[in-house]
């Protein structure tokens, strides 16, 4: 530590840096992507170098279930970067862009918290051998030395205080159930384990409780197979030699890193490899369990009757309910995870001052060394052990005087952007004065929901902020709120936890969606609409991959506006409409799961996470018309001069500002925030505004819509004027109706 210290000491001379980082992980990407950025140990180490050139501390964790990539650096866009040499992946990584957020992440999955199998004790060794390779490139530094220390030290304390590593749930377990379920009699089984490395051993530890028929253990590496054969009183096979056992064997066991090409043929009915076809040939149940990522056997292999696969993504399936009993150990496993990151947050802001600590000892060091220079020689007879005393006695003594000034400055430390920084004043009186540590002029923390879509907006709208002034410090914290939880029925249920986190002094501004801002204004806060309107329209993403013209009567949209299921049906209505909730993710994957046919998104979400591909339609304005305000970001802050204001005014872009304001005119003309289907777009052409909007009841039988311009002056007088001329030929619609009825009763 003494080492990396004083390697580092002076490395925060400009700029802040924190601890960020980006994951890849089996939360938000299906093993059919994690398998094509899987890394080996030789590309995690050119991973490694290439990024070294961006940052001198990074460390890459590269397992069956994710990729992590955490760096002590300015920014996490470098990481980013490296991920699209790879393709548009972004869409499937989660953003850690401060040093909290991954301090948390890293900590979480330390303690097995993150993992598939929660609680499961693998992921230590798993980092301790990321920890050994960066070191071995020499890319850890203090910062990541001490935090990985302390992730260790954490994921051991939970395990050691909780229970919830103590129920069987490990990927071996799993393989050992899945096993005995399919009715192997292991003393009459041939088993046939492929690679050596931790997970075959861990599966081969499995087979170690019973006696079974026969073992084989392939590698490209025989020396290691036979070591391992040795061990375990198995046979070692080279994988070129494996059709024999392969045929031979009733299950079958995958774990290696490598493809194993014998079996991974696109498609293996017409592969002229003859162990390749093994599967279409044997009369014999088969079992195979993939560990592999990238996935040793071909999924092909699922659609013959005498084989059954698992992969990794089946087997999170199945430990469903095995993991029950560690979820409810999660809340205090929590609890020890947030003591260990305060705790290290703690360090990480002490550590900002050590260059100033270390030069006031120095100075006192020297101090010590000129006074004993004076005082030894006027001292007769003076023998070793008297020296050797005295300097002892006034190093204690230089302790105990300088402790509580220490301890001062690491106190001010917890607070390092004061108007009149505590540590320019600390600097005077310690006499330090040449030391040039990096002191942001102003912090800002900066509120967002959790979800990926709203840290891409955030980490983007902070981005700019940054350009403008890079002089401040940018803190994004998390903010979890009603709709995070599923409670979208609340007025502000993705605002009002972040608005009364900004009143209660936690967060400096927030950054919202605009159309997820009531209309109801909350009293000491304003929202200034801010950049460019990102792409307005939305869109539809089929699982057939059929438009919404073609898609077969009946089908199922998933959709959770009635904005959009009303003028669906104006084009639509033999379509069935279903509600369906949750982020961009989770509706994507319910849509996948079977439960819709087709589900609507808004284009500009799609857009920020890079996955407008995705994207079967794009509505224009003719079949959709949008939501008040969709793609413009809205900054929340206190209603009060000063450099916040001062700063968020110089990204408002006058086309944005008007449209906003137009159109929420609009919704609240009619009503705000009631539970009918409102849409509206407005557009700006030099001095001349237009507007669309759209006005219906709920179940869509009364739809009006039009459309009005003049100039930009008048914008609400405007859209009060289409809101009221909507309203009246809705009213007018209803009494035609009711009239009707009337007649045909009659």
């Amino acid at each position: 530590m003494l080492y990396y210290f004083l390697i580092n000491l002076f490395s925060l001379k400009k700029g802040m840096d924190k601890v960020v980082g980006v994951e890849l992980s089996h939360r938000f990407a299906p093993i059919a992507i994690r398998e094509r950025l899987a890394l080996n140990t030789e590309q995690t180490r050119a991973a490694i170098r290439a990024l070294k050139e961006s940052y001198k501390e990074i460390i890459i964790i590269s397992t069956c279930n994710r990729l992590s990539i955490y760096a002590f650096g300015k920014s996490h866009n470098q990481i980013l970067e490296y991920f699209d040499q790879f393709g548009n992946y972004r869409q499937y990584l989660s953003i850690l862009p401060d040093s909290e957020i991954a301090v948390r992440n890293l900590f979480s999955t330390a303690a097995g918290l993150e993992s598939q199998a929660i609680g499961e004790h693998q992921i230590i060794g798993q980092i301790k051998d990321a920890f050994d390779l960066a070191r071995e490139e020499k890319t850890i530094g203090p910062v990541l030395d001490e935090l990985i220390g302390q992730a260790l030290k954490s994921g051991k304390k939970v395990r050691t205080e909780t229970n919830i590593g103590k129920f069987s749930a490990s990927l071996a377990t799993v393989g050992y159930e899945l096993i005995k379920d399919h009715g192997f009699n292991f003393e009459d089984t041939t088993f046939l384990v492929i690679g050596t490395g931790n997970m075959a051993n861990l599966v081969t530890t499995v087979l170690d409780r019973n006696k079974i028929k026969k073992l084989y253990i392939a590698s490209h590496d025989i020396d290691r197979a036979r070591d391992m054969a040795k061990e375990w009183h198995g046979d070692a096979v080279d994988m070129q030699d494996m059709h024999t056992p392969l045929s031979e064997a009733e299950v079958i066991i995958g774990g290696t890193q490598g493809e194993i090409n014998l079996l991974h043929e696109e498609t293996m009915a017409v592969s002229k490899c003859p162990r390749a076809n093994f599967a279409l040939q044997t009369g014999g149940r088969k079992l195979f369990i993939d560990f592999g990522v990238p996935r040793n056997f071909n999924p092909e292999l699922k659609n013959h009757e005498n084989i059954s696969l698992y992969d990794l993504d089946d087997i999170k399936k199945i430990t469903y309910d095995g993991l029950l009993k560690r979820y409810d150990e999660i809340p205090k496993a929590r609890m020890l995870v947030n003591d260990e990151v305060e705790r290290f947050m703690v360090w990480l802001r002490n550590r900002k001052v050590a260059p100033i600590i270390e030069a006031y000892w120095n100075n006192l060091e020297n101090i010590k060394e000129e006074e004993l220079k004076w005082l030894l020689p006027k001292m007769d007879n003076v023998d070793d052990k008297t020296i050797d005393l005295l300097n002892r006695f006034t190093h204690r003594l230089l302790r105990r005087i300088s402790n509580p000034s220490i301890e001062g400055v690491k106190n001010m430390a917890q607070n390092i952007h004061h108007r009149d920084n505590p540590i320019n004043t600390a600097k005077e009186i310690l006499d330090v004065k040449e030391v040039d540590i990096f002191i942001p002029k102003k912090k800002i923390i900066v509120g967002t929901r959790g979800s990926k879509l709203a840290l891409t907006q955030t980490n983007w709208i902070v981005d700019r902020l940054k350009e403008i002034e890079p002089d401040y410090e940018f803190e994004t914290k998390i903010i979890r709120t009603s709709g995070d939880d599923g409670d979208i029925n609340v007025v502000g249920a993705f605002t009002s936890a972040l608005q009364r986190a900004m009143l209660a002094g936690d967060i400096d501004i927030a950054i919202h969606s605009y159309k997820d801002i009531p209309t109801e204004e909350v009293n000491g806060l304003r929202v200034i609409p801010v950049t460019a309107r990102e792409d307005h329209r939305d869109v539809l993403i089929s699982k057939s991959g059929k438009t919404l013209e073609n898609l077969p009567a009946g089908a199922v949209i998933g959709t959770g506006s009635l904005r959009r299921t009303v003028q669906l049906k104006q084009v639509r209505p033999d379509l069935e409409y279903q509600f369906i909730q949750g982020n961009v993710d989770s509706r994507i994957h319910q849509m996948e799961s079977g439960k819709y046919d087709a589900i609507i998104l808004a284009a500009a979400g799609l857009k920020r996470m890079n996955m407008l591909e995705s994207a079967t339609e794009i509505f224009n304005d003719d079949v959709m018309v949008p939501a008040v305000g969709q793609g413009i970001l809205g900054i929340e802050l206190i209603d009060k001069e000063g450099y916040i204001l001062d700063l968020i005014k110089q990204l408002r872009l006058e086309e944005t500002r008007i449209a906003a304001d137009a159109e929420r005119t609009f919704l609240i003309a009619l009503g705000g925030g009631c539970n009918l289907p409102i849409a509206a777009y407005a557009t700006v052409h030099g001095d001349q505004m237009n507007m669309t909007g759209v006005f219906a009841n709920e179940d869509g039988s009364i739809f009006t819509k039009g459309s009005i311009s003049g100039p930009v002056e008048d914008k609400r007088s405007l859209a009060n004027e289409l809101a009221m001329r909507l309203k009246e030929e809705v009213e007018e619609l209803k009494k035609e109706i009711t009239a009707d009825a009337g007649i045909k009763q009659h």
